[in-house]
């Protein structure tokens, strides 16, 4: 993989494989009155101050392609078709402009403002290239791409965007950039998944423990009686992802000991399954999308875990001949390239740079393992707990160069769905006990964000919108002394507090209206700065705002929840410092909870569903990790949520978790 770092040359930053270019026939020719002849897009290039227009044009003459990915597995280079050309056609130069001193708010000024606020705040990003421009190309070769559609068995068809850069002998590739479809977008379908906390040591964690079962059964091979003894259980479990949860195998789920990794391989087949049955077209990752960003253990193939993680989704293996040896076993192999458009945004664990120990404290049970099962292994790297928690911007500077270049964007799917993507910082140090729990709130939401989100809201206009974010706006913080008073108040006897006693339906009895925000604190684990304020833009109670967003999908806290929000009549205070040191917060909508995905079920009506919908929206959907377990005692195994859209109105948000086989 290039440098990006190295050279003057100029080079495209988006489309890239974190946030792709969709680029619909249909749509062309709905709006030409003859057949089309090429289709056309914009990207972005990223130029030194020595260039001038005129030398980018000439720089990118006949080097600019795209290459159409047309099978999944097999040789990498043999999964692709053969390169397409790209006609450049246009080039402007873009300014550093505040897109809120602006006449006129535009997307693109948005997407550039992020730019200059996270990836030009290092010098370093792009070595020498510090200009902006943006380039028109054109596809010509119409007849072939529409006879590649219809020979594949899916509604669209994923391109790398490939620069033969002269005087070098490896191309600059901007994986999955573009997805040319051919489909109504009244109807699609969309996976939410987030935390996935790849790492290279993660295929490493396992083959230890597979190495460590193997080794004690060679020992008992001439005693029978030992030899039965011995648990095998990590060298024959497998998994399948299925919709809801195994509950008849919770136990054995609870010590599973999983692969973050092998999930999201497991993760990349039911996508590539679901999008040859034409039932998913993108797929939403909403941060920790790595775990830390150094290689703890592992060969020294990889420069960082940007990288790992950026070939389990090529399907793309490097070192596997080299010591450090993983074997041939098929959970450490990435053999399938994921074939559905993905769009990124970035979580607390992207900002960290260094592993934590894998012995510390109950680290051990996120990856559903036990004490016994983790002793004796060793990171090659010392682990220093502080190093742990430091988190930086400057650690995405991979995540910049080679996945996406924006922390805050806007995706618009069809006539009438609006994605908007929200980076919700590092971790806070304002909220140290709980960071030094492992429960850690995130920094939230800037001054500059909180204008970007009023933007894309405003540029939606009357259409959907989804907030895209990695930690939940709200999130509770149930105590074990909180369990107990509520245990007591709400009259439990024989059983456990469980999170469906405060379902709002159970919570009416108790105090009158259901409402979650009048009893807990739920401003725990998550945003700490504009808290209020986005609450506000959420419920349409902004003093700019006053439309209310649809659903906001997020992570972060590697458990299951749901929530609907409305604008508070009259809001509340909540203590949320300690008896001795109260700090009073003001809730600025109401809160309540339930298992709203099981609501959608229940309507036949379509009309009666999108009634209901827009009555008591905005929704919070917050989905379990793909990753790791949640610390707690009640945990959810790792999945994702799938989403459906008939005739632009959400019918199902299922929940997909790992059952073992």
């Amino acid at each position: 993989m290039i440098d990006l770092k190295l050279g003057i040359y100029p080079i495209i930053i988006s489309p890239n494989i974190g946030k792709p270019l969709l680029l619909n026939m249909r749509d062309y020719k709905q709006r030409a009155q003859f057949p089309i002849k090429n289709l056309s897009f914009e990207a972005l290039i990223i130029a030194s101050k020595s260039h001038s227009t005129q030398k980018i044009l000439e720089h990118f003459h006949q080097n600019l392609f795209i290459q159409p990915i047309l099978k999944a597995s097999g040789d990498f280079e043999k999964r692709r078709g053969t390169l397409i050309d790209l006609h450049l056609v246009q080039i402007e130069k873009i300014e550093k402009l505040d897109f809120r001193d602006q006449p006129i708010l535009e997307e693109e000024n948005c997407i550039v403002w992020d730019i200059n606020n996270s990836v030009f705040q290092f010098d370093d990003v792009f070595g020498k290239r510090k200009e902006l421009y943006k380039i028109k190309v054109e596809i010509r070769d119409i007849l072939n791409i529409e006879k590649m559609l219809k020979k594949i068995s899916r509604d669209f068809l994923l391109f790398d965007i490939v620069h033969d850069i002269p005087n070098l002998t490896e191309n600059k590739v901007n994986y999955h950039s573009i997805a040319i479809f051919d489909k109504d977008w009244n109807d699609f379908s969309f996976i939410h998944a987030t935390d996935f906390h790849i790492a290279r040591r993660n295929d490493f964690i396992l083959h230890y423990l597979k190495d460590k079962a193997r080794i004690k059964i060679d020992r008992c091979k001439t005693n029978e009686e030992k030899k039965k003894k011995v648990d095998t259980f990590v060298l024959t479990r497998d998994f399948d992802y299925k919709e809801e949860f195994q509950e008849e195998r919770w136990e054995d789920l609870r010590t599973a000991k999983f692969n973050f990794n092998s999930n999201l391989r497991k993760l990349i087949n039911f996508a590539n399954t679901k999008s040859s049955q034409r039932n998913l077209d993108f797929l939403l990752m909403t941060g920790d999308l790595i775990d830390y960003l150094n290689i703890a253990r592992g060969n020294y193939q990889y420069k960082n875990n940007f990288l790992v993680f950026l070939d389990i989704l090529l399907g793309r293996n490097k070192g596997l001949d080299k010591p450090p040896f993983l074997g041939s076993d098929d959970e450490f192999v990435n053999s399938e390239e994921i074939m559905v458009p993905i769009f990124t945004t970035i979580g607390n664990h992207d900002y960290r740079s260094n592993h934590y120990g894998m012995r510390f404290g109950q680290i051990h049970k996120i990856f559903g393992m036990t004490h016994s099962d983790v002793k004796g292994y060793y990171d090659t790297k010392f682990f220093n707990y502080f190093t742990a928690l430091r988190s930086n911007d400057k650690y995405l500077k991979d995540y910049f160069r080679y996945i996406n270049p924006n922390l805050n964007f806007n995706l618009k799917i069809g006539d009438h769905y609006n994605f908007i993507f929200l980076d919700t910082g590092q971790d806070s140090i304002a909220d140290m006990h709980d960071l030094l729990k492992g429960g850690p709130s995130t920094k939230g939401i800037k001054e500059y964000q909180v204008d970007l989100l009023r933007a894309f809201i405003q540029i939606a206009h009357n259409e959907k919108v989804i907030v895209v974010m990695h930690t939940p706006p709200v999130s509770p913080n149930l105590s074990r002394y909180k369990r107990r008073k509520y245990k007591k108040k709400l009259n439990i006897k024989n059983r456990p507090l469980q999170w469906s006693d405060f379902y709002e339906s159970n919570l009416r009895s108790y105090n009158g209206t259901g409402r979650l925000d009048t009893i807990l604190n739920l401003k725990y684990q998550t945003i700490m700065y504009n808290w209020s304020t986005v609450l506000k833009i959420f419920t349409g109670s902004d003093k700019i705002i006053r439309r209310k967003v649809d659903i906001v999908m997020c992570g972060h806290t590697h458990t299951l929840k749901e929530y609907r929000l409305r604008e508070a009549k009259k809001t509340d205070r909540i203590n949320f410092g300690f008896w001795f040191f109260p700090i009073y917060i003001e809730v600025p909508c109401e809160i309540y909870t339930s298992r709203y995905r099981d609501k959608f079920k229940e309507f036949k009506n379509p009309l009666d569903l999108k009634t209901w919908f827009d009555v008591n929206k905005p929704f919070v959907f917050q989905t379990q990790a793909v990753g790791p377990l949640s610390a707690k005692f009640k945990f959810k195994t790792p999945g994702f949520r799938y989403y459906t859209i008939k005739n632009d109105q959400i019918v199902s948000a299922k929940v997909f978790s790992l059952h073992l086989k």
